[in-house]
């Protein structure tokens, strides 16, 4: 339970970060199309977004800490809903091959 914990864990900063470039991408594409501030100010929903995430990253770490290590769990049926293939392969105890967050990206 407490490698899965912090699995989640980790994937949900591999979301953090790529939330985090696509917000520098959109200030920098605002900047240089000089867009209305009203909208630019809409990016505060993906920085919440973004916190919300990291506090969740957070909170899904500090339980795999304190995680009893013996304790298990059946996570098949719950990869079973994951249609990501690269990301159902991590939760399920593959080893990332340490490529960059936006490696290997399915089209949907």
């Amino acid at each position: 339970m407490a490698d899965l914990l912090s699995t989640v864990a980790q994937e949900l900063e591999r979301v953090r970060v790529l939330g985090l470039r696509v917000e520098q991408t959109i200030c920098a594409i605002a900047v240089r199309s000089a867009l209305d501030s009203a909208l630019v100010a809409e990016l505060q929903h993906l920085d919440a977004a973004l916190q919300h995430i990291a506090a969740l990253r957070d909170f899904t770490e500090q339980l795999s800490v304190q995680c009893d290590d013996s304790a298990l769990i059946d996570a098949a049926p719950a990869l079973d809903r994951i249609t990501l293939a690269d990301l159902r392969a991590r939760l399920g105890g593959a080893d990332d091959d340490g490529g960059s967050a936006d490696d290997g990206w399915e089209v949907l």
